[in-house]
């Protein structure tokens, strides 16, 4: 009797956000996206930004991913100095001084991998870099990646694919006029 091929993983490399690992565990489907997809974390992300979470008494509770990384069910990178500053220079103060350090870091290493990767968020900076940069393919919103891998459901507007697009179009329209990049 053969045995039965694992399922294949609806999203390859999908870079999470701290504010959607948050959301995630709020929801209660961290681990379901986790077995879903196959999820990297930048090392900020992990050990500075992604450490708690409100549950539905509004409650902190500890958000702690090491079993995941040790079960490799996530992936931790972390993007060297160099890249990181090649990354910015690219950027005037209007774009790099809105990206939080998760954010920045993330943000380079889709940049400079070869790795087939998106990045999930709910920021609007990531999607107007995204955009401004022509890589606005490689941006999702939590609503898009719940409904791509089976786990759709309303979420706030900040999570969802319209307030993506909203963003986006204003990445568009500030690469037009000139703003956000350096010359």
């Amino acid at each position: 009797m053969r045995e039965a091929a694992p399922p294949l993983k609806n999203l390859r490399f999908l870079v999470l956000d701290a504010c959607v690992v948050i959301k995630l565990f709020e929801l209660g489907l961290w681990r379901q996206v986790c077995d879903r997809s196959e999820i990297i974390l930048e090392d900020t992300v992990v050990a500075q930004e992604a450490q708690f979470y409100l549950d539905e008494r509004g409650e902190p509770q500890e958000i702690d991913l090491s079993q995941d990384i040790q079960e490799q069910r996530v992936s931790v990178f972390s993007v060297d100095v160099d890249a990181l500053k090649r990354f910015l220079d690219r950027f005037d103060p209007v774009y790099a001084e809105r990206l939080d350090p998760g954010e920045k870091e993330s943000l380079a290493y889709l940049f400079s991998s070869n790795d087939p990767c998106v990045i999930c968020s709910s920021d609007a900076i990531v999607f107007r870099v995204l955009a401004w940069t022509n890589r606005q393919d490689q941006g999702l919103s939590l609503e898009e990646v719940l409904g791509a891998v089976g786990l759709g459901r309303v979420l706030p507007e900040e999570y969802g694919k319209r307030s993506r697009l909203r963003w986006t179009r204003q990445g568009q329209q500030d690469m037009i006029r000139g703003i956000g990049m350096k010359p």
